[in-house]
């Protein structure tokens, strides 16, 4: 490995993965291992690791570096994988112009902007064996009076808020439990106590608390610190903190997917995938694709005077 690339040999393609970036070094640490990860379930693939903010020059640079070092490994097809789960403001607006300043450097490489990860069946399978994992690994985790809070980081865009929502109510419908709740860490609401109260009130008697988080962090760690006076308010009521989704097997699934489908372009035709990322979402973006090219090969055939 030499300057943040993994890779086995020379190809003309390139992965870019953009994470947020931290300073938090348990979080750079877990960048790491991930990048490592994926790499290796992508052998004879160009993969370059970014982070948008705190970059470093080595392990994790800059989008723009990243760029470079995916130039330099001989690509001229780069596919741009965010790391984020929603497309709120940084996936809207901050990296398409990392790229496009990238770009500005002269290279005549094509890129390829997927979507973010969004509420994907893998992630809804990560936080349903965390839940379980966090109720003590049991099969009963759906009995009566077992409760899920959701917990996300919280953020001014409700449109990425309401995708947190999105996620809940899938995690509900796949795992067949009593009842799931959301609340976020900061920014919006309800807060941490106001969902653990909104349990209670719905009749749980223990709720496991899943963080709806790709990496360790500070916010997270904020969670835990909401969670313990309100233990010591309901002392009868186990709240346990799951795990976050690190480096689970099917986040990892979900990545390698994402990935092999833009550098093999055999996802969606380009400017057909839903900021979601799922298939019914995609599929009415393809409908109405179809019938706009329908309309306009019809009407092209109307006026022709042949």
């Amino acid at each position: 490995m030499r300057h943040g690339i993994l890779r086995s040999t020379m190809t003309e393609r390139a992965l870019l993965l953009m994470a947020h970036g931290s300073r938090d070094a348990a979080a750079r640490a877990e960048y790491a291992r991930l990048r490592q990860a994926l790499a290796e379930r992508l052998p004879g693939e160009t993969v370059v690791f970014s982070v948008l903010e705190f970059p470093d020059s080595g392990e994790l640079p800059s989008i723009e570096e990243g760029w470079r070092r995916c130039l330099a490994a001989g690509a001229r097809r780069v596919v741009a994988l965010p790391f984020f789960l929603f497309p709120a403001g940084h996936v809207r607006e901050d990296l398409p112009n990392e790229l496009e300043a990238a770009r500005r450097g002269g290279s005549e490489a094509a890129l390829e902007l997927l979507p973010p990860l969004g509420p994907a069946d893998e992630l809804i399978d990560v936080i349903g064996d965390r839940a379980v994992e966090a109720l003590g690994g049991t099969p009963d985790a759906a009995e009566e009076g077992t409760a899920v809070l959701l917990v996300g980081a919280g953020t001014s865009d409700p449109d990425a808020n309401g995708d947190l929502c999105k996620a809940a109510r899938l995690l509900w419908e796949r795992r067949a439990l009593p009842l799931v709740e959301v609340a976020w860490v900061s920014l919006t609401q309800p807060t941490v106590p106001e969902g653990v109260e909104r349990c209670l009130a719905l009749g749980a008697r223990r709720i496991a608390v899943v963080p709806y988080f790709l990496n360790t962090g500070v916010l997270l760690r904020r969670i835990e610190a909401r969670l313990r006076p309100l233990r010591e308010q309901h002392p009868s009521v186990p709240m346990p903190l799951a795990a976050h989704m690190g480096l689970h097997p099917r986040l990892l699934d979900l990545l390698e997917r994402r990935a092999r489908q833009g550098l093999q372009g055999h996802g969606p035709e380009r400017g057909l995938v839903a900021v979601c990322g799922r298939p019914s979402c995609s599929a009415v973006a393809q409908a109405q694709a179809r019938l706009t090219q329908g309309r306009a090969a019809a009407i092209s055939g109307a006026s022709s005077p042949y």
